[in-house]
């Protein structure tokens, strides 16, 4: 599914009920600041196809092959209280995980502070950054990638330990090389980052830990989850 066809979901309030699509980016957070600061709305999402300069924590590169990850950022406008600045983070790895989970039953974990694994690889990571508009006001952009349909020989030898794709995580005996629907997987991830952010917002701190501490990776390695499996609402 070519990016540039995904539309709003009629799920959510606001976020993503404006689109900005791309083909090539140096990096979707540095286009979300440059909205933010000009007053784009709550809730704008910049999606790209392929990021020549797309970055994780430290400034490290985050590497994706053209068309076959998601790779977005929201404009979200709450001023973080000091208390609240390690939150967004948290709140963009629980929708990812929630979304993987629900959606394709893989076992993805939360790996602190913005890593989400499935079997101990990395599938996505969330950065978030700080900024302020012409008026002073204080926003900030949540970004994310999530390696969807990247295959084993998509990867570098230097990752083929350490990461992974949705793709490859759901392959079964049956059907090795299923292509999945990024534009299904984006969907089911703004709408839980909404129900999250909105916590945020109303200062449900407490809720927000909780449904962390119960992604919070851990020594299991199920492949999948079972369908009576429960999961924060």
């Amino acid at each position: 599914m070519d990016i540039k066809g995904f539309s709003a979901t009629p799920q959510t309030a606001f976020i993503g009920h404006q689109i900005e699509h791309h083909s090539e980016v140096a990096s979707t957070n540095d286009i979300a600041i440059a909205r933010g600061k000009a007053g784009a709305a709550e809730g704008t999402v910049v999606i790209a196809e392929h990021q020549t300069a797309g970055r994780g924590r430290y400034g490290r590169r985050w590497e994706a092959p053209p068309g076959k990850c998601i790779l977005a950022s929201v404009v979200l406008r709450h001023r973080l209280l000091q208390d609240q600045v390690s939150l967004p983070n948290l709140v963009g790895a629980i929708a990812i995980t929630r979304a993987i989970r629900i959606k394709y039953r893989r076992n993805a974990q939360i790996k602190p502070p913005n890593d989400v694994r499935i079997k101990k690889r990395k599938v996505a990571g969330v950065l978030t950054e700080l900024a302020y508009d012409t008026e002073q006001q204080a926003f900030f952009v949540l970004g994310f990638g999530v390696n969807v349909n990247i295959t084993f020989a998509d990867f570098p030898p230097e990752l083929r330990e350490t990461a992974t794709s949705l793709r490859i995580a759901s392959a079964n005996s049956e059907d090795q090389d299923t292509e999945i629907c990024r534009a299904s997987l984006l969907h089911a991830i703004l709408e839980g980052l909404e129900g999250t952010y909105l916590q945020l917002k109303s200062g449900e701190t407490d809720l927000i830990m909780k449904q962390f501490e119960e992604l919070r990776e851990d020594e299991s390695s199920d492949e999948c989850l079972s369908f009576g499996s429960s999961l924060p609402i």
